[in-house]
């Protein structure tokens, strides 16, 4: 009975010391359901929380690159329209004859053009920003944690389009280059409220993304002390198992040495 009884301790020990290590090692208290099952239980919980604000935070990173991208074609565009609002106010001069109007109807319509291929060419994923096609994929909405954050394409060819029209008769026509030069002023503000717009929609995303950073700091915290290991005492603990683990060789080879006696002495 002594004997099993050595055994069993023996390996219980050998248990205590082999968990002991494999915490050292993984430098985690809880690696698994045998440790700590309930903390388990809460840290497999934060770890899907922390999963879910790690994506909120990749899709508002994405949302404010898809901004940024905005803003840039429609600035862009913005200076395209002061060039035509500058070449308009020119033609206006009474020292402008028919041919250096069409000279400068015929910059316009480059500056046009390179505006249309802004509009155009201003993607993010495939998909266009600056034109619209009155649909619901015109609404653009950025998921976060427990949130959705909602961007609108900008519909910036539609100020080019009055321009195309009324540059028809531009060399020809006062009213037309008067009318051209209101259109440019309403199209720039339009452009600054477009921006405006795609602004907002950049400071809530970042202000979302923060918030989503700051949780995620708190529950890594709240992971750690939890399942993170204090190494002093698991040294501890590891020092102690090893040295009750020696004693029971010891104690076990004597018991199998005075066994062995008893046996030698009936035989």
């Amino acid at each position: 009975m002594t004997i099993n009884s050595s055994y069993t301790n023996l390996s219980n020990i050998g248990d205590t010391q082999s968990s002991s290590l494999q915490r050292l090692t993984s430098g985690q208290a809880i690696n698994s359901a045998s440790d700590n099952a309930s903390g388990l239980a809460i840290v497999d919980k934060l770890n899907v929380q922390e999963n879910s604000l790690s994506q909120s935070v990749s899709n508002m990173n994405s949302g404010i690159a898809m901004s940024n991208i905005a803003q840039s074609g429609i600035s862009n565009q913005k200076d395209i329209l002061e060039n035509i609002r500058t070449q308009i106010v020119k033609s206006m001069n009474g020292t402008m004859n028919k041919e250096d109007r069409n000279i400068i109807e015929n910059q316009i319509s480059k500056y046009i053009d390179q505006y249309n291929n802004i509009a155009s060419s201003t993607t993010y994923n495939g998909n266009t920003l600056l034109q619209t096609a009155s649909d619901p994929s015109d609404d653009i909405s950025i998921t976060g944690e427990d949130t959705s954050i909602q961007m609108s394409k900008a519909d910036t060819s539609s100020v080019s389009s009055g321009l195309s029209s009324l540059l028809a008769d531009f060399s020809t026509n006062t009213d037309s280059r008067s009318s051209m030069l209101d259109l440019v002023d309403k199209g720039i503000d339009t452009l600054n409220s477009y921006a405006s717009d795609f602004a907002s929609a950049s400071n809530a995303m970042e202000s979302n993304a923060r918030n989503s950073i700051s949780m995620q700091t708190n529950m890594a915290e709240a992971q750690s002390v939890i399942s993170d290991i204090d190494y002093s005492k698991e040294i501890g603990n590891f020092s102690k198992s090893n040295i009750l683990s020696q004693i029971g060789i010891i104690v076990q080879s004597q018991a199998n040495a005075s066994l062995n006696r008893n046996i030698a002495l009936l035989t």
